[in-house]
């Protein structure tokens, strides 16, 4: 069963750092840092495969992964692919300090269009937002699809939903997540949220 669900607030656009991952970045984009074990980079064939323990780095968002590949299509987008060996799940992890907000998004693997900009999280996938520290929206299946330009997800129920093959989500009233960003935006004195992602 599909279930489509407008949830503008939750958000991994950030994931798109990997269609610049090996572009030449405009002076408005953040840094790419990307560490692993090793890399292979095919020029002929527009790839690069990094391998073991990945962490690919980009302003306020961070994903970890045992492998991502990325390849390049002739019209110059980048595709990504995430993967993690068993009993291990790929993570995103984004910040957003003006709204006191952070996502994490997991699954046993997770893809990117460069051209369509639709991210999905294939397999055990959840997506919590939290506010201040307080989780205040959930999202559960075997798929999760994000459409970055359309501002839209889908998730999927199957044999790898975390909810025995059902889509779950939970969504906070407004009022209550508007009451944590007043308690965060006091607590930081109006200022933005202080990061907690390391660089290096």
């Amino acid at each position: 069963m599909k279930k489509v669900l407008l949830l503008s607030a939750l958000s991994l656009c950030s994931f798109s750092l990997l269609a610049h991952a090996q572009t030449t970045k405009k002076a408005d984009e953040s840094e790419t840092l990307i560490l692993s074990d090793s890399l292979s980079y095919d020029d002929v064939n527009k790839t690069s495969n990094f391998k073991g323990n990945v962490i690919l780095t980009r302003g306020l968002m961070r994903l970890t992964a045992d492998d991502v590949n990325l390849k390049e299509d002739a019209k110059g987008f980048q595709h990504a692919v995430a993967t993690v060996s068993p009993n291990k799940k790929v993570t995103i992890y984004e910040e957003r300090p003006e709204n006191y907000e952070t996502i994490h998004a997991e699954g046993l693997k997770a893809t990117y269009n460069g051209e369509t900009e639709v991210i999905q999280l294939l397999g055990q996938s959840i997506v919590t937002r939290s506010v201040c520290g307080k989780v205040v929206d959930v999202l559960r299946g075997d798929v999760v699809t994000y459409n970055s330009k359309k501002g839209t997800y889908s998730a999927d129920g199957g044999p790898n939903s975390p909810d025995r093959g059902r889509v779950r989500s939970i969504i906070q009233a407004r009022s209550k997540v508007d009451t944590a960003v007043a308690e965060c935006r006091q607590r930081y004195n109006g200022k933005p949220m202080p990061s907690n992602i390391k660089k290096g």
